[in-house]
């Protein structure tokens, strides 16, 4: 990828602006030593430490391309910057890697599809899906904070179905998808449908802390919603949900519990309207819109997509570079603590 100069743009008074944040990770992505040095600052981020034994007392071993080895002189073991890493023997250019990874994971807050990214990169679509997908799984495996305190929770439903999957395979049982024109089926979606239910648990922002928004796709139906609700928040906390009749005994577990008759055409309640969801549907609202580019996913990878997206919501505060070197830090296992 070579990197385009383009004018400089004039703001209101006339004056020249310069190139911009977009114009400095282009110049980054053009030049492999500079993607490889950014690579190896945030791989090693807490110092150089032997992915073996643990132990600091390193030395350089030689250099191919653009990658550092290294030796651990405790264990003898030789290592490099993608040892342990999502990149490890994998043939992945770091221009390009670094580049998906600001498109994808960190970049716009409704996010870029994989096709755009792959047809910027010069790659096919399975090679830049492949890429993405670990990228995914890795934000899927970061640890989560609980939420406390006040709160909320709802479901929602994304229209997926077995896009991409054979189906009888791996033991599970799968239904065919239904015909087009077709009424649906009664009752609320399921992950049988090809509806899965989507459950999100909001926890209210206060002068201490930011808010923190969690997702789940929950596959089996025997969990009920309360007992999603005590896995996530903490006892004593105040939840805030709709009429839903399985949200009734959340009381009787240790919780504070408000509602809102939606079927009444109440939304807000209180002395100064601080009971409502609109937090959670403001959330699965974007969520689907954050889903609506791929054009179409899997409900059994359904769970990738939910969690790459709470990730980015999550992190929308941050300014494009300090987003971008946090997943990056996360992508490389070295997150710097739980999500907030």
């Amino acid at each position: 990828m070579t990197c385009v100069t383009t004018q400089k743009q004039k703001d209101g008074t006339g004056r020249k602006k310069g190139p911009g944040p977009l114009m400095s990770l282009l110049m980054l992505f053009s030049t492999p030593d500079a993607a490889a040095e950014l690579f190896r600052a945030v791989r090693w981020i807490n110092g150089l430490a032997c992915p073996t034994c643990g132990k600091r007392n390193i030395t350089k071993y030689c250099k191919y391309g653009y990658l550092q080895r290294y030796e651990c002189k405790d264990c003898k073991k030789t290592f490099n910057d993608k040892t342990g890493t999502i990149l490890h023997y994998k043939q992945v250019n770091l221009g390009e890697w670094v580049l998906a990874v600001w498109m994808y994971p960190s970049g716009p807050g409704n996010g870029i599809s994989i096709n755009c990214i792959a047809e910027s990169m010069g790659r096919t679509y399975n090679t830049t899906y492949c890429m993405v997908r670990d990228m995914m799984k890795k934000l899927t495996s970061l640890p989560e904070k609980n939420p406390s305190g006040i709160g909320g929770t709802d479901e929602g439903y994304v229209r997926a179905g077995s896009r991409g999957i054979r189906l009888a395979t791996n033991g599970e049982e799968r239904t065919l998808p239904r015909c087009r024109g077709l009424p649906r089926r009664p009752g609320r979606g399921t992950f049988e449908k090809d509806s899965p239910m989507t459950t999100i648990y909001h926890q209210r922002a206060t002068d201490d802390a930011p808010d923190i928004t969690i997702f789940d796709v929950p596959r089996d139906r025997s969990k009920t919603l309360v007992e999603g609700v005590s896995e996530r928040f903490e006892r004593g906390s105040t939840i805030m949900t709709d009429e839903h009749i399985a949200y009734t005994s959340l009381e009787k577990v240790g919780y504070v519990h408000h509602t809102v008759n939606h079927s009444e055409g109440e939304y807000a309640s209180g002395e100064n309207n601080e009971i409502h969801t609109n937090n959670c549907e403001c959330r699965i609202g974007l969520l689907k819109l954050w889903l609506r580019k791929h054009r179409g996913v899997s409900k059994w990878r359904l769970i990738y997509y939910v969690k790459s997206f709470q990730f980015t919501h999550n992190h929308r505060r941050f300014d494009i570079g300090g987003k971008f070197v946090v997943t990056m830090a996360a992508l490389l296992d070295q997150y710097p603590g739980k999500q907030s």
